[in-house]
């Protein structure tokens, strides 16, 4: 992102909502990001909603510019404003990763990544060929009717050679394993710190202290213990590496992981924050090993009720390197296997299962939402082909560590707030009014009626209700789509998501840069050295630069999973090996559906054409494919097959080989509100109402058709704007009566406004 990376004074962040009454003259400054459909969004520099740019309406801006742009008023009630680039503020010299193709006697770069629909010309192609992937750089591009110009500085290699995909992408998103000669040298000394301990620190070597972590890990930055006080409360112990000890501020090490933000986790390797002298060596927690911590101490009642908090920094020994897999064997077995782990570890991982559990369900009783969404896994050959995929693995050991994780992050953001120290917190916003009225409409094609959506207690007793059944897949999708995207921030402005108050980032310093600012400022209060306290403004700018490094990583890994899963399915139907799976409908039109298949978390199309049934048709009232027994909506489960990979524009195609026109329940009972079942039938649509927030649900759900629920949704949107109309011309002293008749008329419900875009 170019500009000043600092947003400057604080302001009240501004939704979608607050754009919808902008006069013509409302303009911003931010920078622009472009989906592979071409459709552009500025990232505001002052924060809040990301602002649409139609196509048409972005002329020569390109991903990375920091644009001005005006905004625009939605052309009809309850829509979305949009944005129009009116100039390009600053454009930095690009490099980016394409695929070199001849076309006649012109060359052309197609980007790897989503450009839209921009292509690069490329007057001398010099050693690379055709089908080759190459990194090329332009300064310029005046004409947005042409093409811009741009030379090759770099040449990566063959682009269908999976082995270069990880290359590919390091250098589309500029990351680099490779650290300075400074940093390393200073990392090389600093191990010398690991024995002065200090004259402070708590002594916890003979307390019975593990780490639980994936098989895999090579990094070990946080340890758990769990013992009982005089009173007979619980105190749990989170001891995260004191990274802070090592890593000093103004330092060159300071320097670079503050420029590096994050970790970056790629399928077949990572790329460390912190050289790894220090991630897999003295700021690991290795079992037996002397290593310097800082310990977080909570007291719980009976019923896991935070009552006190103490913080120290201190030296431990961890007792033991455990992985989700033991310790999930030693929950389901009650402590009986495996048979290797001592019996004081099994008794210290069932307590501290039996506490997390307890937390888990307090946070939801709180409305937190339970969204986890965790790609499958990929395993890669020695050519970096895709040669499994894996079901993505969440169960009770991570749900202990989480739960331990998230209650450490929150009492360090108490005690620093209440200390009325300014700090890092890590925000999650609520959803903008209009994702939300989407998400009420695409529910409402389902059939199911939450509620007023701005209460997170109507959807956490949505996705309660939905448990279990064939539609939780789809509606905890589409929840998901209508969230915002966590950020950091120099106030305390709250968890949506986890319905915290207060919470920060402390947890993981080795890999993130907000958690070790945060050791540094828990560290300075401890001492009562408040004048060393970072400003506002400096925490402002790296909230503001973490926040960026974060999103940058994140697009990485994901694109990464996403071309290895293009390659797997294309070399699969080029073996002609069979590609069939299960699917869910997320979108329906007059041509076709989109579906995703839950194993690759991977969307694709189906034609007409290509169902089993020949015989449907597209219903727009009802947004159904109907015919010959078949109803075909927004979450009815599917068989498919992938009949075609375009792997450069990165699109599927799938065949219906057959339809579950009723979602199908699992074993498990459906988890809802009070007793009620939870029904879902196709003939019936019956509108399932959850009720007051604070009293018991409706105990007999209304039987009503989409066209009902639809009509009175419609209805009571009219009659709301016809209200505020009356409300305004009384204050301009022209009232106008409105008859009941006409409030009451029917609304015809049109489509829905969901774009079947966005599923591309």
């Amino acid at each position: 992102m170019q500009g000043n990376s600092d947003r400057g004074p604080h302001t009240k962040r501004r939704t979608i909502a607050d754009y919808k009454s902008s006069p013509f003259s409302s303009r911003l400054v931010g920078t622009l990001s472009l989906a592979r459909s071409g459709v552009g969004f500025v990232t505001p520099d002052e924060g809040g909603a990301d602002i649409l740019v139609p196509e048409e309406n972005i002329g020569n801006s390109l991903p990375g510019d920091s644009v001005e742009i005006q905004i625009i008023p939605p052309n009809r009630p309850g829509g979305r404003p949009t944005g129009r680039i009116l100039r390009v503020l600053s454009r930095e010299p690009q490099d980016v990763v394409c695929t070199l193709h001849r076309e006649g006697k012109h060359w052309t770069a197609y980007p790897l990544l989503a450009f839209g629909n921009r292509t690069f010309n490329i007057p001398h192609p010099g050693n690379a060929g055709e089908g080759d992937r190459v990194v090329v750089r332009f300064s310029a591009w005046d004409n947005p009717y042409l093409n811009p110009d741009a030379e090759i500085v770099g040449i990566i290699g063959a682009a269908d050679n999976p082995s270069l995909d990880t290359l590919a992408i390091e250098k589309a998103y500029h990351l680099s394993a490779d650290f300075p000669e400074e940093v390393l040298r200073e990392a090389q000394n600093v191990s010398a710190r690991l024995h002065d301990i200090g004259k402070d620190r708590l002594d916890l070597r003979k307390e019975r202290i593990v780490t639980i972590d994936p098989a895999t890990a090579r990094d070990y930055d946080d340890a758990l213990s769990i013992r009982t006080d005089e009173t007979g409360q619980l105190v749990l112990g989170v001891h995260i590496a004191d990274v802070s000890h090592f890593v000093r501020e103004g330092s060159a090490l300071d320097a670079e992981a503050r420029k590096r933000g994050t970790s970056v986790y790629l399928i077949d390797h990572v790329l460390p924050m912190l050289p790894e002298q220090l991630s897999n060596g003295v700021c690991s927690l290795v079992q037996d090993e002397d290593r310097l911590a800082f310990s977080v101490f909570i007291t719980f009642d009976r019923r896991g009720n935070p009552i006190a908090r103490s913080f120290s920094r201190s030296i431990i020994r961890s007792s033991r390197r455990m992985t989700y897999d033991e310790a999930l064997q030693i929950i389901e077995t009650d402590g009986q296997a495996p048979s290797n782990v001592p019996d004081e570890i099994r008794s210290l991982v069932l307590s501290l299962h039996a506490l997390a559990q307890q937390l888990r369900k307090n946070r939801f009783d709180r409305f937190s939402l339970d969204l986890a969404s965790t790609e499958p896994k990929l395993i890669l050959n020695a050519n970096g082909e895709v040669s499994d995929i894996l079901p993505s693995e969440h169960n009770v050991a991570h749900e202990l560590v989480e739960e331990a994780m998230i209650a450490a992050n929150e009492a360090v953001a108490i005690e620093l707030a209440h200390r009325k120290i300014p700090h890092l917190c890590r925000f999650h916003d609520a959803p903008d009014p209009e994702k939300l009225e989407e998400l009420s409409e695409k529910l409402d094609s389902i059939g199911l009626h939450a509620g007023d959506l701005s209460n997170p207690g109507h959807i956490v007793r949505l996705l309660r209700a939905v448990r279990n059944t064939g539609l939780e897949y789809y509606v905890s999708s589409i929840v998901l789509r209508a969230m915002k995207r966590a950020e950091y921030s120099a106030e305390n402005e709250g968890h949506f998501g986890l319905a915290k108050r207060y919470y920060s980032h402390f947890t993981s310093p080795i890999r993130r840069y907000p958690d070790l600012i945060a050791h540094r400022q828990l560290a300075l209060a401890l001492s009562g050295n408040y004048a060393r306290q970072p400003s506002r403004a400096e925490l402002r700018s790296i909230a503001f630069s973490s926040t960026k490094t974060e999103f940058n990583a994140t697009k990485a890994e994901r694109d990464l999973v996403e071309i290895k899963k293009y390659r797997f399915l294309e070399k699969r139907l080029q073996d002609h090996m069979p590609a069939v799976f299960d699917g869910v409908v997320v979108h329906v039109t007059d041509f076709g559906a989109f579906i995703e298949v839950p194993a690759l978390q991977i969307t694709g199309m189906a034609h007409l054409s290509e169902f089993a049934n020949t015989n449907l048709s597209y219903n727009g009232f009802r947004q159904r494919l109907l015919g010959d027994g078949w109803d075909v909506c927004s979450g009815t489960h599917v068989r498919v097959n992938v009949t075609h990979v375009d792997y450069e524009s990165r699109h599927i195609d799938f065949s219906v080989l057959d339809v579950k026109n009723d979602p199908v329940r699992t074993e498990e009972p459906a988890q809802t509100l009070g007793d009620i079942p939870f029904v879902q039938s196709p003939k019936s649509r019956a509108k399932v109402d959850f009720g007051p927030i604070n009293g018991r649900p409706v105990r007999n759900a209304i039987k009503k058709t989409k066209d009902d629920v639809l009509r009175e949704s419609k209805a009571k949107r009219q009659s709301e704007k016809t209200r505020k109309t009356a409300e305004k011309q009384k204050r301009n002293g022209k009232r106008k009566t409105v008859s009941a008749a006409k409030l009451s008329k029917p609304i015809r419900p049109g489509k829905s406004r969901s774009a079947f875009r966005e599923f591309k």
